[in-house]
């Protein structure tokens, strides 16, 4: 089997399926141009699940009659709802699959499912408040860009790992803000617009430019956010979903709740529900499903995002540049030039702290102690970038902040004590 262009692939148990029946490729052929490639890898995977569970062939199950397939199918529901191994909302995902394979080859099964559709995990929706702590929690910045870019701008994971520089170039080079981004959605395989704000923006910029002192050419295919692992390659939707997971337990807020037998957590698909349930009154619903990606019964304002209409996208530009304030879980500054320069000292502040492993807080307190005054908003972004450059250059710095334990060292070498920071830690500077 030739391997994808796209970076959903069968699982071992769906390729050896696949591999060994055309009935089979057949019907994965017709997902791939009717649906998507990962709905077609699912589907196969689902029904490869059903034929290791009811003990029947595809071969077999395409030569049944539609009563004799709605029989099998029945049995097979039944005896997985007893077993409990699998949520009734696994069972009918997989129910529709090999309806779906069967009805491909003539076998029309008519009838529903012998059990409810459970749902035992609802969505807790993160407040603004929760939100802010589960940005802080992000040290990664990869994972603090992938959060925002769920909850300022409504992305799936999945779309997500398919954003290359490509997908904000045009407004990212011109300096637009709010920034539209253009979505390659593997679900429906099409591109729809959505934006994200200027503290996105500088967050993936900073980023952008980490990577290339690392010695990456950010060029049109450049993912958005890299896998570490595999040079010019996006990183991978498990591994996204769980690293934002590990930041949403890291983060210490109340995750979880009980009501009776339903269960409300934050999950990364909750971050998506933040961006819906913080613009709904805001903006117009059209739009709000529009830059979630939705189409159904949006025709009229789909035309103009399908077509990727400039009026279209501008309209929406204004509307979302207006609801800024009632997504963005940082205080807001009253004027859009105070916005800006907040978002790129907390951007700075997060690529030292994350990537370089430098508290530019203390950076600030050192400058202040020596100026004898606090710096305003416009001199810490000052401050912030050139320090940043330094050491992204790799130039020498005459300062350091340092642990008491380390000063005896330090003295010994030549450097000389400036003052004792509020930390507890130690600034020493050479001359």
């Amino acid at each position: 089997m030739e391997r994808f262009s796209y970076r959903y692939t069968l699982s071992k148990r769906a390729l050896k399926l696949y591999e060994g029946c055309g009935e089979v490729k057949d019907w994965f052929d017709e997902l791939v141009a009717v649906r998507s490639g990962r709905t077609a890898c699912d589907y196969v995977d689902m029904l490869a699940d059903f034929v290791e569970s009811c003990g029947r062939s595809p071969e077999e199950l395409v030569k049944l009659t539609p009563n004799e397939a709605l029989s099998v199918l029945k049995n097979w529901a039944l005896r997985e709802v007893r077993k409990g191994s699998r949520s009734t909302g696994r069972l009918y995902t997989i129910w529709n699959a090999v309806k779906s394979f069967l009805k491909f080859h003539g076998v029309e099964v008519q009838g529903k499912p012998p059990f409810k559709k459970g749902i035992k995990y609802l969505d807790k929706i993160p407040t603004k408040e929760e939100l802010r702590q589960i940005l802080n929690a992000a040290t990664s910045i990869p994972t603090r860009i992938a959060i925002e870019l769920m909850c300022y701008g409504g992305l799936r994971p999945e779309d997500i790992c398919d954003l290359t520089y490509s997908s904000i170039k045009n407004d990212f080079e011109k300096g637009a803000s709010p920034c539209a981004v253009f979505v390659p959605q593997a679900k429906s395989d099409s591109v729809y617009v959505t934006f994200i704000p200027e503290t996105t923006v500088e967050l993936i910029r900073q980023y952008f430019k980490f990577r290339e002192s690392k010695g990456e050419k950010i060029v049109d295919k450049s993912p958005i956010i890299a896998n570490p692992r595999y040079q010019g390659k996006g990183i991978r939707r498990k591994t996204l979903t769980a690293k934002i997971e590990n930041v949403i337990v890291k983060s210490g807020i109340q995750s979880q709740l009980t009501f009776g037998n339903k269960v409300q957590r934050i999950r990364p698909y909750s971050l998506r529900k933040y961006f819906r349930s913080n613009l709904t009154g805001h903006a117009p619903n059209e739009y709000i499903e529009a830059w979630l990606g939705h189409t159904s019964g949006l025709e009229h304002v789909y035309s103009g995002t399908r077509d990727l209409d400039p009026s279209t996208i501008e309209r929406m530009r204004e509307v979302y540049k207006r609801c800024e304030p009632f997504l963005l879980a940082t205080a807001q500054p009253l004027d859009q030039n105070s916005l800006v320069t907040e978002a790129k000292i907390e951007a700075l502040k997060s690529i030292a702290k994350s990537l370089l492993g430098i508290d530019l807080l203390e950076v600030k307190i050192a400058k202040e102690k020596e100026v004898g005054r606090e710096l305003n908003k416009d001199e810490e972004l000052e401050l912030y970038e050139r320090e940043l450059k330094k050491l992204r250059e790799g130039k020498h710095n005459p300062q350091r902040i340092i642990h008491e334990k380390e000063l005896e060292k330090y003295l010994a070498q030549g450097w000389q004590f400036v003052s004792v920071l509020p930390s507890r830690k130690i600034l020493v500077k050479k001359y």
